[in-house]
């Protein structure tokens, strides 16, 4: 099977191996909520809805450019951003400045635009039929399969192009690649090359980086170029996929290794400015309060937080140290109040970076356990503030059912399509199945109709009861199977005993409070629940249930008894907290991603890595469709 890499594997791996940020040009750095809206923008403005692109307020100004431009501020506000805006508010609490940076570059966009169609009216076209000339496709999806002579495998790219332009004068198509941040230099024509090899590498093409920094800055690259660079680029995509010859390599892999290498100090001593300053933010608003703390050992730097070690003054607390954090979040001005721990016998205080890294679920593809005779049923429940991976196994007692909770916006969803594709990515279609609840009908559309699924989906309360019943029949036929092997204790040792392969059957709900809302069925289904949540593990049955509402009246006695190891990602109230992992300090994570874990021990934090939509859909490829 090809590697699969995507293009954002692939523009991060040149940002990197440019310099990244040191040798970043001008302008704001980007953020991930505003380049997606910045590019809605662009795809509204110059896509074919009547309503929202630039045809109907161009036409209605004045034949003057300066007016032209003006409407097309206006209608851009008033259609896109506005909305966006309010839409996005509680996301945006705290970007003031990247705000302002990100309207700026908006209006640099539509002047932009405004200047492309008055070119076009004088050249005798009308505004419409200039839109759809010259802006001819948005978000392309393209994949590109790539081999060379020695390559040990092929390596497939996959990704979108964010617009394709029809240059009237020739009618060459024009790639462009939109950037709202500063990006280092020397990868543009990199990148560049990326798009115009997934393209199809036509010898007429041309690329061009369009950056708003805020202000436009434009770079054109010919299609010479684009091919002499594809050289390197390849090249570039053969290591990271792993599929150069071992010789080739730089670097062997050798798992477990950390994934976001944590970082404590630069060369020379230096430590990052940024660290600098959140650790002397830290000390001074804790003085202010009359508590001394003072910094030990190297601090780590995680892809959301930063973990100073402190060892308190004479007569200081943990609880003191611990109750004072509200009152220190508002010196610090962080999205959320730092949170206190106790780590290997050392106070940490978790503080939120400024720049909050993601973590992808591709940089730790490479590190998914094989599949023994029985398939693998280990999967990673997120990364360590050290980089390391830290998993879970469904075929031990402490880990054979989840419990998940996490309010909108935390990443509960996201946290469950990672967990999902790392086990279908890890097994094949004899050694594991889905069985899937989703009463919202959002959670688990990708995996509709795939041969992944043990049954169809179930969405109502009835459905999923159907479901239910269905699995506790599938868990008594199995244990009859265990009996007759000769009492062999569970699936795992009867496909390595006997060479019996049972696929391992997930039960994932991505909204638990939803099933018991109906009193006719919730009975049944708690009951249901409790017999296969006592016996499930044995027989390779294993349940994952998400709820944002963990409430006492949801996570009920015999749930809490029998889903043992909890995901707390970030919830609306301490007390929620305290229900799901026996602390208050999911009440202060940072959302997208960012949990506790807990099984046997005291919570863990962890960050989620996120499995895109490419990604998902190549691994669910490989699942042959159920035969009728």
């Amino acid at each position: 099977m090809p590697k699969l890499l995507s293009v954002s594997e692939v523009r991060r791996a040149l940002y990197w191996a440019a310099g990244g940020p040191a040798t970043a040009g001008p302008g704001q750095p980007s953020e991930a909520l505003l380049g997606t809206l910045f590019h809605k923008l662009f795809a509204g403005l110059t896509g074919p809805d009547t309503a929202g692109n630039l045809v109907r307020p161009l036409e209605g100004a004045d034949p003057k450019i300066d007016a032209w431009k003006v409407a097309l501020r206006r209608h851009a506000y008033v259609w896109h951003v506005g909305p966006a805006l309010v839409e996005h508010e509680r996301d945006l609490q705290g970007l003031g400045p990247k705000l302002l940076g990100f309207w700026q570059a908006a209006q640099e966009l539509t002047d932009w635009l405004a200047e492309a169609m008055w070119e076009q009216q004088a050249a005798g076209r009308n505004v419409a039929d200039a839109r759809a000339a010259v802006f001819e496709a948005h978000e392309q999806e393209v994949s590109r399969e790539l081999r060379e002579p020695g390559w040990t495998d092929s390596v497939v790219i996959e990704g979108r192009i964010d617009a394709v332009l029809r240059q009237p004068s020739s009618g060459t198509a024009c790639l462009v690649e939109l950037k709202t941040g500063r990006s280092a230099p020397e990868a543009d024509l990199c990148q560049a090359a990326l798009y115009h090899l997934l393209h199809g590498g036509d010898t007429r093409s041309q690329v061009a980086v369009i950056g708003f920094l805020p202000r436009r800055h434009e770079a054109r690259f010919s299609a010479k170029q684009l091919t002499e660079a594809q050289v390197a680029l390849k090249l570039l995509a053969a290591r990271l996929a792993g599929v150069l010859p071992v010789k080739e390599v730089a670097r062997p892999r050798v798992p477990p290794r950390p994934i976001v290498a944590p970082r404590t100090r630069r060369a020379g001593g230096a430590r990052e400015p940024g660290q600098t300053e959140l650790r002397d933010k830290l000390i001074a608003a804790y003085a202010e309060f009359g508590v001394t703390l003072r910094i030990v050992d190297e601090p780590l730097v995680g892809p959301t937080f930063v973990r100073f070690f402190v060892e308190p003054g004479r007569a200081v607390q943990l609880g003191h140290v611990e109750r004072l954090a509200p009152s220190v979040w508002t010196r610090l001005r962080t999205d959320q109040p730092p949170l206190v721990s106790v780590d290997r016998g050392r106070i940490a205080i978790d503080v939120q970076r400024p720049d909050r890294q993601d973590v992808l679920w591709s940089t730790i593809r490479d590190q998914l356990p094989k599949a023994g005779p029985g398939g693998a049923s280990s999967f990673p429940v997120g990364i360590a503030v050290d980089g390391t991976v830290r998993w879970a196994d469904f075929s031990r007692p402490e880990h054979s059912h989840f419990l998940v909770a996490g309010t909108a916006g935390s990443g509960k969803s996201e946290w469950l399509r990672a967990m999902l594709a790392s086990l279908l990515a890890s097994n094949g279609p004899s050694t594991l199945k889905l069985a899937l609840i989703d009463p919202k009908r959002v959670g688990f559309g990708a995996f509709e109709g795939c041969g992944c699924l043990w049954r169809p989906m179930a969405y109502s309360p009835e459905e999923a009861l159907h479901l239910i019943d269905a699995l506790v029949e599938e868990m008594e036929d199995r244990y009859r199977r265990l009996a007759k092997a000769g009492g062999v204790q569970d699936v795992k040792a009867l496909a390595e005993q006997r060479g019996e392969v049972l696929a391992r059957i997930v039960c994932a709900c991505d909204e638990y409070a939803d099933l018991l809302a109906e009193k006719g069925t919730r009975r049944e289904i708690e009951s249901r629940v409790a017999r296969l949540a006592q016996k499930g593990r044995a027989a390779g049955i294993h349940l994952v249930f998400a709820t944002q509402r963990p409430s006492r009246d949801v996570v009920t006695g015999v749930i809490n008894a029998n889903l043992m190891a909890r995901v707390a990602l970030k919830v609306a109230a301490p007390l929620e907290s305290r229900l799901i992992v026996d602390s208050g300090g999911a009440a202060a994570l940072l959302g997208r991603g960012d949990l506790l874990f807990r099984d046997l021990g005291d919570p863990v934090r962890l960050q989620s890595p996120y499995v895109k939509d490419d990604e998902l859909r190549h691994i669910l490829k490989s699942f042959a469709p159920p035969q009728d």
